[in-house]
């Protein structure tokens, strides 16, 4: 006996599914910044920060960002 194909999340179809699980998300996030510190929280953005000037500065010497957007 043959079933039908499994359908995966990224077919169409499974709208109802995303929101579901992107609530889900958004609401730990959001209790995730809420217990955290205010020190911690800033430690944290500079984490992220420097995270962003990394990638951007990978992609200049990758060629793909003309250099001078790494100081606009």
């Amino acid at each position: 006996m043959s079933s039908a194909p499994r359908k995966t999340l990224l077919e169409p179809g499974h709208e109802a599914e995303w929101a579901e699980l992107n609530q889900e998300k958004r609401e730990y996030q959001r209790r995730s910044a809420q217990a955290l510190t205010p020190s911690e929280r800033v430690a944290s953005g500079l984490t992220l920060s420097r995270q962003a000037v990394q990638l951007l500065a990978s992609t200049i010497r990758a060629g793909h960002v003309p250099p001078r957007a790494f100081w606009s």
